[in-house]
């Protein structure tokens, strides 16, 4: 599992940042101002070395801090890759971004799933993978979890596990990307092209039942909806 470290002042938005990254399967270590407040900016790039971190996203305007520096400084002693975030969207701050080591610049305010197609598309680019993670734990609004393993087109709950067929697991991934997200028939429809399935409007719907009746024999119900003209949800 891949684990990106977060380095931003706003505190809400940090934490925001590592509930969707964990969502999205990955690891999340989020340092919040208070903990590096009163380290050097030396002593937080130990901080963020000793993580041993795949990718950091990095705020350029940290308190009392050069988040610039910091990179230039983080990317001295590690080849893990550097996104940085800023308000600041100018050509000479990303130019700077750049030149101090950074792979990535993101201007705020920005849409998370952005920043996460970015996050992965640096990741491919590093570690010459398919940067896509291998499980994905979901955690339902109504208090149920489950595991969706996809290299082995699996889902689990508890002790409890079920196959899926390749068209149901590539439905899946397509909603747990947007988990709690409606997701419509269409757009479900054009990425399963887009992966060579075959899938025509009934296929869909056949398939849909069956996710739901398989994530329902291993205790999981209630958690893929369907919305009425719309589309799916999963809860």
């Amino acid at each position: 599992m891949r684990k990106i470290g977060i380095l931003e002042d706003d505190k809400k938005l940090g934490e925001e940042l590592k509930l969707f990254l964990e969502s999205n399967g990955y690891e999340a270590r989020l340092v919040e101002p208070a903990e590096y407040a009163d380290m050097t900016e030396a002593e937080l790039v130990e901080l963020l070395v000793s993580e041993k971190l795949h990718l950091l996203l990095l705020d350029i305007g940290l308190p009392g801090k050069d988040g610039s520096h910091i990179c230039k400084e983080y990317r001295a002693k590690t080849d893990s890759p550097v996104i940085m975030i800023t308000s600041n969207n100018s050509e000479l701050t990303e130019l700077l971004c750049i030149t101090n080591g950074a792979d990535d610049f993101v201007p705020k305010p920005f849409n998370a799933h952005i920043l996460l197609a970015r996050t992965e598309a640096v990741l491919k680019r590093v570690y010459k993978d398919t940067g896509e993670k291998d499980q994905v734990r979901i955690e339902t609004s109504n208090g149920l979890s489950f595991t969706i393993d996809y290299s082995k087109g699996t889902v689990s709950a508890g002790a409890d596990t079920v196959s899926l067929s390749k068209n149901e697991i590539q439905i899946l991934k397509i909603l747990a990307k947007n988990h709690t997200k409606i997701v419509s028939r269409d757009d479900i429809m054009d990425a399963l092209w887009d992966n060579r399935a075959f899938v025509d409007d009934n296929t869909l719907t056949v398939n849909m039942s069956r996710i739901k009746s398989k994530l329902e024999s291993i205790g999981v119900k209630d958690v893929l909806i369907t919305k009425r003209g719309m589309g799916y949800q999963l809860l």
